[in-house]
């Protein structure tokens, strides 16, 4: 059995592409337990890098890209496949504003700024533990999630009228593989880690004049994260984690294990 959790662990810390979420906790549910429970994210600022645009002229560039705040709510299950591994999957809705600035050469011209409407986002993982002894544990987490908006985007030149346009489609897909090291206190359960992401921005106009598919990722691909569970009792479990460098970020989840 601990070769087979051992193996999932190597598994799940492979170096992959990876998602800037919050991992909900640091232990695992149990073999056939269910875990249902509400958690929520505040993000305070994330930075991205330009990519590339359709229809920009070859000394016009996007810079300064910046989510200014972000939201996520939504119901997560998590179920164990063993004691030491979960699966699991997310469901609810999100929202972002991103500003940017627009340059020819090294002149900046219009500023540009996105804010989503609220949306569906899903995503899934697993979670794995390795118990180094009693109260001392290893753990990864590997998560996917995904959203696609619609988007208000205003663009403000250097000089003239502010114009407003909709866009058609703002999709925003994340990884993470996430190892961590937690320890058991009491009713408490602490834990740090380090992180390994991979953000990808589409922004698509409603048509194709005028980079017409703007694409942007994560500037930052390392971050650390810290948080603790506090447990209820038998069957309930808070969540408080805020994550750092790679996003300024905090999360709060609660859980009902059955």
């Amino acid at each position: 059995m601990k070769r087979l959790i051992v193996l999932s662990l190597a598994f799940l810390c492979m170096p992959i592409a990876s998602y800037a979420a919050s991992i909900g906790g640091a232990e695992t549910t149990g073999k056939g337990k269910l875990g249902v429970g509400f958690d929520t994210e505040y993000i305070f600022g994330k930075d991205w890098k330009f990519k590339s645009a359709t229809n920009l002229a070859a000394n016009q560039t996007i810079k300064d890209i910046e989510t200014e705040k972000g939201y996520y709510a939504g119901m997560k299950a998590a179920y164990g496949l063993l004691d030491n591994l979960d699966v699991y999957v997310r469901a609810g809705a999100s929202d972002y504003k991103v500003k940017s600035q627009f340059f020819t050469g090294s002149r900046a011209d219009d500023k540009l700024k996105f804010d989503t409407d609220t949306d569906f986002a899903y995503g899934f993982g697993l979670k794995g533990t390795y118990n180094l002894n009693e109260n001392l544990l290893l753990g990864c987490d590997l998560q996917y999630r995904r959203s696609k908006h619609e988007a208000e985007g205003k663009d403000t030149p250097v000089s003239g009228a502010e114009s407003s346009t909709t866009y058609k489609s703002f999709v925003i897909q994340e990884w993470h593989v996430a190892p961590y090291i937690a320890k058991k206190l009491g009713n408490f359960v602490p834990y740090l880690g380090v992180r390994y992401s991979d953000a990808k921005l589409d922004i698509e106009r409603p048509d194709s004049s005028n980079f017409g598919e703007v694409k942007a990722e994560a500037d930052n691909n390392v971050g650390v994260f810290v948080g603790t569970d506090y447990k209820l009792g038998e069957n309930w479990k808070l969540n408080l984690e805020g994550r750092f460098v790679d996003e300024t970020a905090m999360s709060f989840a609660a859980t009902y294990k059955f």
